[in-house]
């Protein structure tokens, strides 16, 4: 189902069940104020909010236990926590200055931190991945805020998560007033609770990603090419074509060791001028003379035969030649004759579009497959890309890749959303952790200093430096997306 298709039914059943919250209300339903009393559920406008206390005591009672770990795990992610303020903000100017440069060159230079919007910059397959790492990625923030200030002595009030059309957060409730009372390094270890969970989280995950090819040797191999997980959009058909679990290990000649280099030895296909096949003279001279424009000429023939040119300084010869036959016969890949031997010819495939001089990017794509045939496939690379998924983990045994690569993948997203998430929080923007993280900072920087107005005026320039730089992030990735 498309992203679209999704968010549509996702934004109808929002509004139906707020309609009929405002009605049950409206109607002072007493079955649905038992049911609301039994399920603190509150429902909002697009969005669902569920909160408990349930875990309370189990935090409580965990947190006095190991009070005094807890002190010192806190300190030092505060003082991690601090000490990426200024890389952070940096970070951030950088990505706003390359994001403007896409913008004014009409390049596509990735930058480093970027807003993920599912269906435009995020393939419809990974939503599953994306909302599960969000909830995961807000549990462990939440998570981090609330011990530390159970560990300080704070209450926890209660502990919710939130629905925002699909999109799931956590969040903890605290007695501000009691945070406040707090000295200015107490309260700065609790604001600094969830970057750091953040950063702890995107470290282990990482750990895991590069690790999983180790762990996992006795049973899969990597870096000897790549594996058909699962074939999209794909047309199966025909003795030699691709069968899930196929490990590819090259394109057009191209070496496949990993999911980078297959992307970029179809990439390669699409930037190099049609490949040719390396086939010897005495082939040719048996091929039967007639009707050798068939194919060419887009008859029945073509169904089964390909057409080919072979071009030399004086002549050039159209054959209508079946295309598994060429590449097995051939013995280089050329560009023209003189890539070829004396003896041999180079043939080019040459499609209907080129024909009528049509602007096509179709080309003849060998896919090599270890222990099997190769693959023979017509058309676009970036079809093939998008509709064959294959994976680094190439099994050793009858067990497949799939569960690995789901693994992998969210643990990929983890470390990505995680990261991103504590850069974000860190900086110094209004309504993120990094607000209150500057207050607590420039109370202990300030100390002492009567002047209260040199301390809010110290506050405000660097909240909004850091609000105006995550702003013009957003606003300056959106555009390039839509440009």
């Amino acid at each position: 189902m498309e992203v679209t298709n999704v968010f549509g039914f996702v934004i109808l059943v929002h509004i139906f069940i707020y309609c009929f919250d405002r009605y049950m209300k409206r109607n002072n339903s007493q079955r649905y104020k038992n049911f609301l009393s039994m399920t603190p559920i509150q429902i909002h406008f697009m969005s669902l909010r569920w909160t408990t206390s349930l875990f309370n005591k189990i935090i409580n009672n965990w947190t006095t236990r190991e009070k005094n770990k807890l002190c010192w795990w806190y300190s030092l992610g505060t003082m991690v926590t601090v000490l990426l303020c200024i890389p952070s903000l940096i970070l951030l100017a950088s990505t706003a200055v390359v994001s403007f440069e896409n913008l004014r060159q009409h390049e596509n230079h990735e930058a480093i931190l970027q807003p993920v919007v599912p269906g435009v910059n995020l393939p419809s397959t990974d939503l599953p991945y994306y909302l599960i790492t969000l909830l995961v990625c807000t549990v462990v923030h939440e998570i981090g805020h609330a011990l530390a200030a159970v560990s300080e002595q704070i209450p926890l009030i209660s502990f919710g998560l939130i629905v925002w059309l699909i999109v799931p957060a956590a969040f903890v409730e605290l007695p501000t007033k009691d945070v406040t009372s707090l000295s200015p390094w107490k309260q700065l270890k609790i604001y600094c609770a969830g970057v750091w969970h953040n950063i702890v989280l995107s470290i282990v995950a990482f750990l895991i990603v590069v690790s999983l090819p180790i762990l996992l040797m006795p049973l899969f191999q990597t870096g000897v090419g790549v594996s058909v997980l699962n074939l999209d959009g794909y047309a199966v058909g025909g003795y030699h074509d691709f069968q899930i679990g196929d490990q590819l290990i090259g394109v057009n000649g191209c070496r496949v060791t990993e999911d980078n280099s297959w992307k970029q030895c179809l990439a390669a296909v699409l930037h190099a001028s049609s490949s040719g096949f390396c086939v010897n003279n005495a082939y040719l001279v048996g091929v039967a003379a007639n009707d050798q424009l068939g194919c060419c000429n887009n008859s029945e023939l073509s169904q089964s035969h390909l057409c080919f040119i072979s071009s030399s300084d004086v002549i050039s010869h159209h054959y209508c030649l079946r295309a598994r036959e060429v590449s097995e016969l051939s013995t280089a890949w050329c560009s023209n004759h003189k890539d070829c031997s004396n003896n041999q010819s180079c043939l080019r495939p040459l499609f209907q579009s080129e024909l009528e001089n049509e602007t096509d990017s179709a080309r003849l794509i060998l896919i090599q497959r270890k222990n099997a045939a190769s693959i023979i496939f017509v058309g676009h690379p970036d079809e093939l890309y998008r509709s064959v998924s294959v994976s680094n983990y190439v099994p050793r045994t009858f067990i497949g890749p799939k569960y690995v690569n789901v693994i992998y993948h969210l643990m990929w997203y983890l470390f990505s959303f995680s990261a991103g998430l504590a850069v974000l929080n860190v900086v110094p923007c209004i309504f993120m952790d990094g607000q209150h993280i500057v207050g607590a900072l420039t109370e202990m920087v300030f100390k002492g200093c009567e002047s209260v107005s040199m301390k809010r005026q110290a506050q405000r320039a660097l909240i909004f430096s850091g609000t105006s730089l995550v702003i013009v992030n957003i606003a300056f990735s959106l555009l390039s997306m839509v440009l």
